[in-house]
């Protein structure tokens, strides 16, 4: 059998002028040439993706016809706006849930049968937001046919944003619609439906801007958002439309163990007080610092990356010298230094984010450190509005006053008797089981339980065992 030669991989190009150092680079792009739908009116045109610039323009082929290579470009207006879509994103155009990408600046060459079309890379990088750190996620679609890319996504607003990767083979254009998956510790994973609208590309890869193309997509963005970027609070959440309360599975709590944990709790007790009038002339958070900083638990309640709440519960083992109410009153009454209790003070929320369970997450690790400290009372101070809310979670007034740390303001001394509420059933149990109950059932699953069950006697066993049940429930 004779042994045909294959044909020199530059010979199918050799009338078509393209200098051979080039040659792999077309023979390459042949490749991956999808199919693009443009029009100006109603008449779609079928067309070819030949190239995609550095500059991220576009160079599509049209389809011969009797009149000649690209003769289907004719019945395109040269001074109209050019609608482009992919041949793969046909059913999303038919159903309504895709918009084709437009251009005013691009040109038709009628005699080589190609368009030429650009579309600006700013469009819309005003109202995106500059993400602290990239985030690593994965692309697809169904153009790149099973070759999903390494992206990292540097801009995002619940609309739309950007991304860089190095695209080697030039398989990504704008227009293309792409599946955009990560993940982030704080959320696990998630996922954005987008259209790319926009590209350039430099010596360091390409950059992409997309445009989200679902109502799924967009409430991904806003709460990635949310836990990512500061000064991107509830309101905006609400604006792209989703609840704050979506997020309390979000919020988690950690004890200040370094110096940048106490600045950030620092950082959100001056903005908490902000909020109320207080402390307007301080611009430096360490001047909210106090000496029972060094005697207490400080905490500081995360929506992802960002601190939105904090608070400390000062340890006094007995020592009168380290409660601040002690100080500013006439004095706790005997019961309580006798029951033992901690000190709750400097609760602040960051005015963005208020009115999702931050106070909830908050009082939650409260009462986690007053199990495991084995204290009977929580003692604390409220203004007037906070009053009903305290007392919702068993607090009591106590013939007590002081004035503001901060305001001057006066404040009511209050105090939730702990093991009074554990074997107790009243109309506040409702709220009680909500916050404490779950902290509750995890205490008596991790630790040894008599120091609680201890507290309860005779028929308040029932009331106890039935917190128990409801909590694990919750």
């Amino acid at each position: 059998m004779e042994l045909v030669p294959a044909e020199p991989l530059g010979s199918r190009y050799r009338d078509t002028g393209i200098d051979a150092d080039t040659t792999f680079r077309y023979w390459k792009s042949e490749l991956h040439r999808p199919q693009v739908l443009v029009w100006t009116g109603r008449r779609r045109v079928a067309t070819v993706l030949d190239e995609r610039r550095p500059d991220g323009s576009l160079v599509l082929s049209g389809a011969a016809t009797a009149d000649g290579p690209g003769g289907g470009l004719a019945d395109l207006r040269p001074d109209g706006r050019l609608a482009l879509a992919f041949r793969a994103d046909a059913g999303r155009l038919r159903r309504g849930r895709l918009v084709p990408l437009f251009s005013t600046d691009y040109r038709i060459d009628h005699r080589r049968g190609r368009i030429e079309v650009r579309f600006p890379l700013a469009r819309g990088e005003e109202r995106t937001h500059p993400l602290p750190e990239p985030v690593a996620a994965r692309l697809d679609c169904g153009v790149l046919f099973g070759r999903p890319q390494r992206i990292a996504v540097t801009r995002l607003s619940p609309y739309g944003g950007e991304f860089s990767t190095e695209d080697p083979g030039r398989c990504l254009a704008p227009g293309m619609t792409v599946t955009i998956d990560s993940w982030l510790p704080w959320l696990g994973r998630w996922r954005l439906t987008a259209q790319l609208t926009a590209c350039r590309e430099d010596a360091t890869g390409v950059r992409f801007a997309f445009r989200t193309v679902d109502r799924r997509s967009v409430r991904a963005g806003a709460v990635v958002l949310a836990g990512t970027v500061p000064g991107f609070g509830f309101d905006a959440l609400r604006s792209a439309g989703v609840r704050p309360a979506r997020m309390t599975r979000y919020l988690s709590v950690r004890t200040v163990a370094d110096e940048a944990g106490y600045r950030r709790a620092l950082d959100v007790r001056l903005a908490g007080n902000r909020h109320f009038g207080r402390l307007a002339g301080v611009d430096d958070s360490r001047e909210v610092a106090d000496r029972l900083d060094p005697h207490s638990v400080n905490f500081v309640c995360l929506l992802g990356d960002k601190a939105v709440g904090a608070g400390r519960v000062v340890v006094n083992g007995g020592d009168r010298s380290l409660s601040e109410i002690e100080a500013g009153t006439a004095g706790l009454p005997v019961h309580i230094w006798r029951g033992g209790f901690v000190e709750v003070s400097r609760l602040a929320v960051d005015p963005e984010h208020r009115g999702a369970g931050v106070v909830v997450a908050l009082f939650r690790e409260i009462a986690r450190l007053a199990f495991n400290l084995d204290c009977r009372y929580l003692v604390l101070d409220a203004i007037d509005k906070l009053v009903p809310v305290y007392r919702r979670l068993g607090g009591e007034r106590l013939p007590l006053a002081k004035a503001h740390q901060y305001s001057g303001e006066t404040v009511h001394v209050m105090a939730i008797d702990i093991g009074a509420q554990l074997g107790r059933l009243d109309r506040r149990w409702p709220q009680w089981q909500y916050v404490f109950g779950p902290v509750l059932d995890h205490h008596l699953r991790t630790s040894p339980p008599e120091a609680l069950t201890g507290r309860v006697r005779g028929l308040g066993v029932v009331p106890f065992w039935l917190k128990r049940i409801v909590g694990r429930a919750l």
